[in-house]
This record gives C-alpha cells, structure tokens and sequence, in this order.
C-alpha cells in the first residue's frame, strides 16, 4: 500500500538545500579565488574551509532529508538554519560592505533570498508541525 502522496513544497525545498549542500562539499576545491566557506562573516581558508564546508554540507544533507520525508527533527535544524543564515550575513556584510550600486544590488537580492528560503522554510515547517513524522 502506498503512503501519502509527498508535500511538492518540502520537496522542492529539500532539493534546494541539497544543491546549497553540494556546493558546500565543492567549496575546498577553490574553483574560484572567492569559494571558500563563510563562517559568522568570515571567508575561510585551508583546514578550516575543508572542516566547515563539510560539516555545512552534511547539516544540509540531513536537513533536506527531513523536509523530504516531513520528519519533525527538520523543525528544529529549520530554526538553527535560518538564525545562522541571518547572522552569517549581517556580520559578512557588516565586515565586507559591498561597493558601487551593481554589488549592493546583488547583495541585497542575494540577502533577500538566503533570508526568505532558509526562514521560509522555517516558518512552513512550523506551520505543518502536526503533520511532521
């Protein structure tokens, strides 16, 4: 017999938060000068952009299993996730202000984004607390 039909939103959610996952796990590979993982504002290097970018992307991986099969411990990785978000960006932002119109344009778009996926996803979780597994 079949369970219920999975929720599109969580789904598509959960496929979000593996890509960000992916990327994560791609940041020690230095791709580009500027690919290393932030952590509370600041860009790391070497041994700990390896440590964090892994520990980040399987934070991720968890997660968006969680949003995929609607498990309740994705409520609370929810939460942590979006606090993180918003305070790794102030303080990267606080600390790398951007310059000219064309950055602060893209920052604030990157920013409106980061900010309104990660407690998006906090709030409709929280919303569908009953319904989580």
């Amino acid at each position: 017999m079949a369970g219920p039909p999975r929720d599109r939103v969580f789904c598509g959610l959960a496929i979000c938060f593996w890509l960000l996952a992916v990327s994560n796990f791609m940041k020690p590979l230095h791709v580009h000068g500027e690919s290393g993982f932030v952590l509370l504002g600041t860009r790391l290097a070497g041994g700990d952009n390896l440590m964090w970018s892994l520990a980040f992307g399987a934070y991720l991986v968890v997660y968006g299993l969680g949003l995929w099969y609607m498990k309740r411990f994705a409520l609370g990785l929810s939460h942590a996730y979006a606090i993180y978000v918003i305070l790794n960006l102030a303080l990267y932002w606080r600390y790398h202000p951007p310059s000219g119109v064309g950055e602060t344009v893209l920052a604030a778009v990157y920013t409106l984004i980061a900010m309104t996926g990660s407690a998006g996803a906090a709030v409709l979780l929280s919303m569908r607390r009953e319904e989580l597994g």
